[in-house]
C-alpha cells in the first residue's frame, strides 16, 4: 500500500485461504509443467504460456496477501461473512479498487520475470 493508506478486507479469512491455496497450487502445477517440458527437450516457445499459470499464481498469493478480491471488487462487493453484500460506501470501494489494481499490477510484474527465467532455462 502507498504510505498511510489503509487495507480494507473485502474478503474473510476463510476466502483470503481459498486464493493462498489456489496460488500454490497453481504456482506448483507451473513449475510440474515447466520441468516436463525442459525435461522432454520441447521448444523454449511453449513455455510462454506458463505466463497465464504464473500470473495465476501470483494473484491468489497477492489477494491473500492484501484481504481483497479482485473479482468482487469488480461486482463492487465484499464477503467478509456467508454472504456476498455490495460496498455501499464510495470512499470505502474506492480503496478497495486501489488495493484491487494493486493485486493485478503485483501478479504481474511477478509472472513477467517468472516467465522469463523459464525461457531461459536450457533444454534438455
Amino acid at each position: 500500500m502507498e504510505s498511510g493508506a489503509v487495507c480494507i478486507p473485502n474478503i474473510s479469512t476463510a476466502e483470503r485461504l481459498k486464493r493462498l491455496t489456489f496460488g500454490a497450487i497453481t504456482f506448483v502445477v507451473s513449475v510440474a509443467i515447466l520441468a516436463v517440458l525442459v525435461a522432454s527437450g520441447a521448444s523454449r516457445w511453449w513455455r510462454l504460456p506458463l505466463f497465464l499459470l504464473f500470473f495465476g499464481a501470483g494473484s491468489g498469493f497477492f489477494q491473500w496477501r492484501d484481504k481483497t478480491c479482485v473479482g468482487l471488487t469488480a461486482k463492487q462487493s465484499r464477503k467478509l461473512g456467508d454472504k456476498m453484500e455490495k460496498i455501499e460506501d464510495p470512499a470505502e470501494l474506492a480503496q478497495v479498487q486501489r488495493q484491487a489494481r494493486k493485486v493485478q499490477m503485483e501478479a504481474l510484474i511477478a509472472a513477467i520475470p517468472l516467465t522469463i527465467l523459464a525461457l531461459l532455462l536450457p533444454v534438455l
